[in-house]
Order: structure tokens, then sequence, then C-alpha cells
């Protein structure tokens, strides 16, 4: 009965899908739902994302409007399409919705940026599943003589498990690759590169799988986390992805940070990542003058907004790894520890948007922190 209570949902919500896409797929995935809604994606718009509207604010207007709805919100097609931006319901509840992304067939590598090819059928959806291949249409599966019936797959839409890009995270490449400005300048410098040799991909750091069903149908113990972990949700979760090395010289110590992911850390205009370290000795605390992972965004050698930018004046960037030097000496019965986290902007960023009343945004989010004995 549960079955068929779920089924009558499904179509229910369907429609009201021109209005929220999304909304249909918190029927059959109400976890995922939950998560998606608190997540950066949903949160992409300038009416959701206060970052994004302050930078909107003081971007150059033209003729071509608004010109960051291809990553920021693609399912409001007016945005998309004539770059005309207004409040509305897929602005503020899924600029980019959970069709949106399951949508995507492949990805149009660009010289300024690159461009997600969707699939034309309706109501056919990619996903990934370890084990699993094929196209897979609903259908309900008999047991015990047909007095047990399940659903074998969903009754909204269509599967296909064959798209390798859900696989190895290049259906992320889309948005998340490099972004140049009319100068031709990369003003995002995430610097990523999918390649089979990778262990870890966009989905396997930013999507682990948490405990939780995912979906109603047919029970799982495990689903992709769609909050989607970084900056804003499971940040020390990031943690795993960063290693420290820590050598001992005659004149200080030196801490290599090893980035096992497959980007740059911190490339975003305005980001920082920070790394603290403080030694115990006795019964005094020393802190070290932090080290600031930055890429400064200039023009003729001045700082400037991301889209006049023509060059970086400093780049202290997290490739795949970065060594700091530090002038302490450490001794014998030290106890260092090592803490690297993040700001979402700098606190001169937050004045340049006028953002520096909100505390939240420079606030220090902790991604990994060791100590070590000496």
């Amino acid at each position: 009965m549960r079955y068929l209570f779920l089924l009558l949902g499904a179509f229910l919500f369907t429609a009201q899908l021109e209005a929220n896409e999304s909304k249909v797929c918190q029927a059959c995935h109400p976890i995922i739902y939950e998560e998606y809604y608190e997540s950066s994606h949903r949160n992409a718009s300038i009416y959701n994302n206060p970052i994004h509207n302050a930078m909107w604010e003081k971007h150059p207007k033209d003729e071509k409007g608004y010109t960051c709805a291809k990553c920021h919100s693609p399912s409001d097609l007016k945005a998309l399409e004539e770059g005309v931006v207004t409040r509305n319901e897929t602005q503020t509840e899924e600029p980019i919705s959970c069709m949106y992304c399951h949508s995507i067939k492949d990805v149009q590598e660009g010289d300024s940026s690159n461009s997600n090819i969707l699939v034309d059928k309706k109501r056919e959806y990619y996903t990934a599943q370890d084990g699993k291949k094929g196209k897979v249409e609903y259908e309900m599966k008999s047991s015990w003589f047909g007095l047990k019936k399940e659903p074998k797959s969903s009754p909204f839409h269509k599967i296909d498990y064959d798209n390798e890009n859900y696989y190895n995270g290049n259906v992320c490449m889309g948005c998340h690759s490099h972004t140049n400005n009319d100068h031709g300048f990369d003003i995002t410098m995430l610097d990523a590169l999918i390649s089979e040799d990778d262990k870890n991909s966009c989905v396997t750091c930013h999507m682990p799988q948490v405990p939780g069903s995912k979906v109603t149908l047919k029970e799982t113990k495990t689903h992709a986390y769609h909050g989607i972990a970084g900056i804003y949700h499971k940040t020390s979760n990031m943690g795993e992805y960063i290693d420290f090395k820590l050598s001992k010289k005659s004149d200080g110590f030196s801490v290599n940070v090893i980035n096992k992911s497959n980007h740059a850390l911190f490339g975003q205009a305005f980001r920082q990542g920070i790394l603290k370290a403080e030694i115990k000795r006795g019964n005094k605390t020393i802190a070290l003058e932090p080290f600031v992972f930055e890429r400064v965004l200039a023009r003729n050698g001045v700082e400037v907004m991301p889209w006049e930018a023509n060059e970086a004046i400093k780049d202290t960037l997290i490739y795949a790894k970065r060594e700091v030097s530090f002038s302490e000496t450490l001794r014998s019965g030290d106890k260092l520890t090592l803490t690297l986290g993040v700001q979402r902007i700098s606190k001169e960023g937050a004045k340049k948007l006028g953002l520096e009343l909100d505390k939240e945004f420079t606030k220090f989010r902790i991604l990994k922190s060791e100590t070590f004995s000496f």
C-alpha cells in the first residue's frame, strides 16, 4: 500500500513541475532533498547567496544582462537565455535544480569556461552507483508467488547508470573548472584536473556516502551527501584530503601542506586559507604568525575586482603541495599544533563587498588540526 501512496505522491508533484522541479524529487528522496535545500547549489543565486549578490551588484552592467546564470541559476531559463534575473520561485528555491545536475550528458570544454550539454530526453536522468550499469525503467517485481510486490526502479523517471562523467567527477567540470574574464584571465583558478589515476574525485570528496536511505521505494543504508561538503557543510571532513609533513631545521621548522585533492585549494576571489601554528612549551603558549594562502588579483600591479584583473600579484595557493617556513626553533618537550582553516572571504574582501558587518563570511573554519610532540 505504501508504494501506491508514494506513486500517487510522485504524480501529484508532477503537476507543479514547471514551478519547482526539485519538489518532485522530494516525494521519493526526502533525505537527499533536505540536504540539497541547505546546499550551495540551492543557495547559488543572487537572492540566496549574499557574497554572489554583492559581487553582482558591483559588476559592470551591459546589454548582456546577468552573465552568471550558466552556473549560478541555469534552471531559470529567462536568466540563462536572456540575461534577465528577477526574484522568482526558481531563483529562490532551485536555481540549480536536482533535475538540471542529473541531466548533464557531457561537458564541452571552452577557452573562457566550460559548458554543460544536457540530455534531450524527458524524465531520463543520470546517476552513479558502484556495480550497477545500464538503463533502468519502472517495473514491479513480484516475489513469494506474487504475494509481495516491490518496485524495481523509479515510477517517475528512467535511470541511466552508464554515464562515466558521474563516476569520475567530470560532471562537475561544466562549472567548477575555470572562469576567464573578458581579459582572458582565470578568476577562479581551481586548476582542476580529472585523471584516471585519481583516487579521489569531486564526487567522492564533496558528496561522500553518509547514513540514510537514498530513496523511499527501496531502503538503502547510505546515500551520496547532497549538501555538498566544503566551506558551507562538513568542512572538517575536507581535512581527510590534506596532510602535514613536518621538517625541523636549525633556524626553525617547515611544514609541507600536501593537497590530495585534484584541484588547487582556496583559488576563488577573496578566499583565504590560513595555517596557524601554536607551540605549547611548559606553561607557556607561543602563537606564531599565521601563513595566508590566497591569490590576489590585479591589473597593472594594483589589486582590482575579479572582472578587471589581468594578473595575480600574489599566489600562495596550495596546488599539489606548499611549503611554509617558521622561524621558531622547536625544543625537546614542545607540543606543536598545526591548524589549517578557511575563510569564505577575507576581511579585506568583505570590506570591498560591503559585507564586513556579517562575521559569518570571515569566520575561520577548521579543515584539519594535528599536534606533534618533540
